[in-house]
């Protein structure tokens, strides 16, 4: 197997910056993911490639920097990555009094500390971050994860049970610290912050966030309130919706564009476009060239209240997709439903409304996030996040079930990231037949 040239770049490429934002890391995570997909894979000289050009990202954070070295050693580059560890714990000691901020640098070089093996001085620099900012829930939240590695779960739902009796939020932050010390497959401080949740559990809305967080673990619930949910969660995101997504790097739109460039629809302005769940308008100009007429609808009345001030739609409509007497008056050519249907789980009212209201021979682009768990049979699954992941076959059947064919296109690619982790999505890109018979 030929060495890649990380060798010699190694010393730049550990020039990284201690102060790093949730953008700058979401940024690389896809490329970690893709190396650890290349490993598995046993395609190791790829990796060794994709691992150099992460090392050579401009401004790349440490922590993210110390992950790659790991996956370098894991396919026999041990110098290569002795070299980035070595670098990068002097760079960290040398400036470690100098670390500021507690959320965007002190806790990543605590990570990185800690992936190197240095457990007592990222513990250390974890206290004093916490010590700095006791109500930031990021630093609370990243400490109380360096401990679940540890093997000290008491101290770890101490930091959790601290955090929540310092916060106004009591059910917001029990039921985040539920969701982290889920996602770290922790059973029992979960369901201990669970138990504080339901405690703290005020409204109706409240009650419906945590009975889809039991939902997803198979625990018994009442009927689930999927619309309070959605309102309370999207109204009030609305005003930081667009720059949350940036720091998820949301692909959903992206991969939208993409599939319609691919069809190479003429963009001559011709089409009565529907963009269903259509948020902040992360959509709107890149379907403006193909819409002679663009509607945006969506559930939450603050968020189209923002997509108003930006301009982009033609009509905008409060609207509940899955009440077919809410839509908009009409047919349309073409409907888009980017990163919206992972909040319903069985799909056959929102698709069986879209057929209704499309045009013979109109397109409908959707994206879900990608269920690839074959022990899921009923061909979705909700999870803690609260929405729901789809599995290619239920797509197909349930587009079946409401009159469309087989799909055009049908792709995977990541959607956004989640706990640090890439979340993948599916899109799917299907016309309807231009003749119906019978």
């Amino acid at each position: 197997m030929p060495k890649p040239q990380v060798e010699q770049s190694a010393p730049d490429a550990v020039e990284t910056i201690l102060e790093v934002s949730s953008e700058a890391t979401s940024r690389v995570e896809g490329k970690l993911h893709d190396v650890n997909a290349l490993i598995d894979k046993g395609e190791s000289e790829d990796a060794w490639a994709l691992c150099e050009e992460i090392l050579k990202i401009p401004d790349l954070p440490l922590n993210t920097a110390v992950k790659a070295a790991l996956l370098i050693k894991q396919i026999g580059g041990t110098e290569i990555a002795d070299s980035v560890f070595s670098a990068t714990y002097d760079k960290i000691k040398s400036r470690i009094d100098q670390l500021k901020d507690p959320e965007r640098a002190m806790l990543p070089a605590a990570e990185a500390l800690a992936d190197m093996g240095h457990y007592d001085e990222a513990e250390t620099l974890c206290q004093k971050a916490l010590a700095q900012v006791p109500d930031n829930m990021t630093v609370a939240v990243g400490y109380a994860a360096f401990l679940v590695y540890r093997g000290r779960l008491d101290e770890a739902m101490q930091v959790a049970n601290d955090y929540c009796d310092r916060t106004d939020r009591k059910f917001d932050a029990t039921l985040h610290f539920a969701t982290i010390f889920n996602h770290l497959n922790c059973d029992g401080p979960a369901r201990a912050c669970l138990e504080l949740s339901s405690k703290h559990c005020k409204t109706s809305t409240q009650r419906a966030k945590l009975d889809f967080f039991l939902a997803s673990q198979g625990m018994t619930t009442k009927k689930l309130d999927q619309h309070g949910m959605a309102v309370e969660l999207f109204d009030g995101f609305a005003e930081s919706y667009d720059k949350q997504l940036s720091k998820l790097d949301n692909n959903g739109p992206s991969m939208v564009f993409t599939a319609l460039e691919e069809l190479q629809l003429p963009k001559n302005a011709s089409r009565r476009i529907l963009d269903a769940g259509c948020g902040t308008g992360l959509c709107a100009d890149f379907l403006r060239p193909y819409a002679k007429e663009l509607f945006g609808v969506d559930l939450s009345v603050k968020m189209l209240e923002i997509s108003r001030e930006k301009g982009g739609y033609d009509f905008l409509a409060r609207t509940d997709l899955s009440e077919i007497a809410t839509y908009p008056e009409g047919t349309f050519n073409v409907i888009i439903c980017a990163d919206v249907l992972v909040y319903f789980g069985s799909l056959n009212t929102v698709l069986g409304n879209f057929g209704r209201i499309l045009t013979p021979g109109g397109w409908l682009l959707l994206t879900v996030e990608h269920e690839g768990d074959p022990a899921v049979k009923t061909g979705f699954k909700l999870y803690p996040s609260g929405r729901h992941k789809h599995t290619v076959d239920y797509l197909t059947k349930t587009l079946a079930g409401a009159g469309f064919p087989k799909p055009k296109t049908i792709k995977h690619a990541r959607l956004r990231n989640e706990l640090g982790k890439p979340i993948f999505g599916t899109l799917v890109a299907v016309q309807k037949p231009a003749l119906s018979f019978g």
